[in-house]
């Protein structure tokens, strides 16, 4: 029992329930006035009895009141209710007493019902999540708590399972966990829903604030406990300091608790760069060279070990790797072979100036510029001098398929006799092979070659082969553009079929 001296009168009534094992006595009015009561003692002395009192639950002022055995009858009530609305296992705290008091506000029974419930204490005992130390939440029980962290861990190892090529190999929290028992207030017992938005999102982050005249972004965070820097985090749509009245402004930005790493397994294949092999030949004259031999491309699987915190990759390591096909080097032969000296001949004053005269014929024709024929504002450009200058080694041109209209950008790579190319992007290798129907050929397909605003009639082939300069396209070597007069590799001399694609390209 709990005594305190307050003033003329003290009704002091100590009452702590715990709801299993333990009724609260019925209190009736007989009983209030009897002064050989065990749970009410009231002192007089020789002063007048006063009219009020003040009714203190766990040390709260409630209200006056006139008749305090009346208001230990509501009391009763309140507390049986409360014995009814809530399970078993949980314990009202509620000190209460009275001390007289002066005043003419006397509080009706609605409102005194509304203060007792509010004054009292529920509690129970609890199971609280600790994480690192400290106590993010509580929930019923530890059962709940093994279900929440599940919950937490799902989406990562759903997203492991759906990621080709990958093993998940191990899934754990990084925190310290730990549960800690306590006598808590019951509001302060979370469902699994509810606990597993404070943990994800952090205990802040579903408060707001709602703007009013006046306000700042600084005194809002000032007066918040938070920061302008932790508005605009929270807050990504806020566009400089401009905020207006009525506007909803989360308070902070929302914090994982928890991080989750897992560790997966994944493979991938990995191409293999061929190399470029130069052989001597004395076949071939110094200056000239041919290749005899395409390079191609090997293929290796390699399986990397991924760490990942909360989805986000912090490590990729290589942990095996095997090779599936071994590249094929280039072999390119250089001629050695000196060019022999032509003999002069003797010639007559006749056959020198004839020859005179077809040197100046020979000059002159070779210094007349060549006129392309042109259709529809498509030039059938020479290779030689011509189209070669316009699409010149490094360049980007816009390459339309005459037939479908399907059009891609390719780089110019390389190449003496026609031109070697690579589709610029990935979207431009698939482009690309839409064209040969879904897989790659040696066949010739009509183009028009767009430079700078020039177009050009060409021909182009559809099989990787060779080297690549450019990754990340999709495209594992690289595909050759002829133009009117243009050779291929080694032996060089003109492909009939790439030709007759060249005039089609210019509607012949």
């Amino acid at each position: 029992m709990k005594g305190r001296n307050l003033g003329k009168i003290i009704i002091p009534v100590c009452l702590s329930v715990l709801l299993t094992g333990f009724t609260i006595p019925d209190f009736n009015i007989s009983a209030i006035n009897n002064s050989n009561t065990e749970n009410i003692n009231i002192i007089e002395n020789k002063q007048e009895k006063p009219s009020v009192y003040s009714m203190y639950i766990n040390d709260k002022n409630i209200g006056l009141v006139e008749f305090p055995a009346h208001s230990l009858r509501v009391y009763d009530q309140v507390i049986e209710k409360i014995k009814n609305k809530y399970e078993e296992g949980i314990i009202i705290e509620a000190d209460v007493y009275f001390k007289e008091s002066n005043g003419d506000h006397i509080i009706k029974d609605q409102e005194l019902v509304s203060a007792i419930e509010e004054a009292i204490q529920i509690k129970k005992m609890a199971h609280g999540i600790v994480i690192d130390g400290d106590i993010a939440c509580y929930l019923n029980s530890e059962e709940e708590i093994q279900q929440l962290l599940e919950m937490i861990k799902n989406p990562y190892l759903k997203d492991v399972e759906q990621r080709e090529n990958a093993s998940l190999e191990k899934i754990e929290i990084k925190e310290e966990i730990s549960i800690k028992q306590d006598m808590v207030l019951y509001q302060d017992i979370l469902d699994i829903d509810s606990a597993f938005q404070v943990i994800t999102q952090g205990p802040d982050a579903l408060k707001t604030y709602v703007v009013k005249e006046g306000d700042s972004l600084w005194s809002i965070a000032n007066e918040n406990d938070s920061s302008v820097d932790e508005l605009y985090e929270a807050n990504p749509d806020l566009e400089g300091d401009i905020i207006q009245p009525g506007q909803e402004l989360k308070l902070f930005a929302p914090r994982n608790l928890i991080t989750v790493i897992t560790e997966e397994k994944v493979k991938e294949t990995e191409e293999i760069d061929f190399e470029k092999e130069v052989r001597q030949t004395d076949k071939l004259y110094k200056g000239e060279s041919r290749v005899v031999q395409e390079g191609s491309k090997g293929e290796k699987e390699i399986e990397y070990l991924i760490i990942r915190e909360n989805g986000t990759r912090k490590e990729k390591k290589v942990i095996d790797e095997t090779v599936i096909k071994e590249p094929v080097n280039e072999i390119i032969e250089e001629g050695t072979k000196s060019k022999p000296t032509p003999k002069p001949k003797a010639t007559s004053k006749r056959s020198t100036s004839s020859s005179r005269s077809s040197s100046s014929s020979s000059s002159s024709s070779s210094n007349r510029s060549y006129t392309p024929i042109v259709r529809n504002g498509v030039e059938m450009t020479p290779w030689y001098e011509g189209a070669n200058k316009v699409f010149s080694r490094g360049s980007v041109a816009k390459v339309t398929h005459v037939d479908t209209g399907l059009t891609f950008y390719a780089k110019r790579r390389g190449g003496t006799n026609h031109a070697d190319c690579e589709p610029l992007t990935k979207k431009d290798t698939e482009i690309m092979k839409k064209i040969y129907g879904g897989s790659w050929s040696w066949s010739r397909k009509a183009i028009i070659v767009e430079v700078n605003g020039k177009k050009m009639a060409a021909s182009m082939n559809g099989m990787p082969h060779g080297r690549s300069s450019i990754s990340g396209n999709g495209f594992s070597g690289h595909f050759c553009i002829h133009f009117y007069g243009s050779k291929g590799h080694g032996n060089p001399r003109q492909d009939p079929d790439h030709q007759a694609m060249v005039k089609r390209a210019l509607g012949k």
